[in-house]
């Protein structure tokens, strides 16, 4: 029984672990749309909302790191929402830009 908890706890955090790095992967660079860009951090904060949730009744700090990353990505992708398609509204957004 022991052995199958371990394994079980194994298989979450290589899951969890894919799941980041896929996202990370496929991380848009700085001549991306905004709107790709936005999705991107969209996905981050449904990631880490998720993450959240899964880590709540385990591990209250873990969660709420992952909640605060959650909110800071969905954030971002609010402010790439709102950025001006004006030329000089991206030269601001990139001194600005949050990972």
């Amino acid at each position: 029984m022991q052995s199958q908890k371990l394994q079980e706890d194994q298989n979450e955090r290589d899951s969890i672990a894919t799941q980041i790095g896929a996202l990370l992967r496929s991380r848009p660079g700085s001549q991306t749309s905004l709107r790709e860009r936005a999705a991107w951090f969209e996905r981050k904060a449904e990631l880490f909302g998720r993450l959240a949730e899964h880590y709540g009744p385990i591990d209250p700090q873990e969660a709420a790191d992952c909640r605060c990353l959650a909110t800071v990505a969905a954030e971002q992708s609010a402010r790439l929402r709102t950025v001006p398609r004006h030329p000089a509204g991206r030269a601001l957004l990139r001194t600005a830009e949050v990972a």
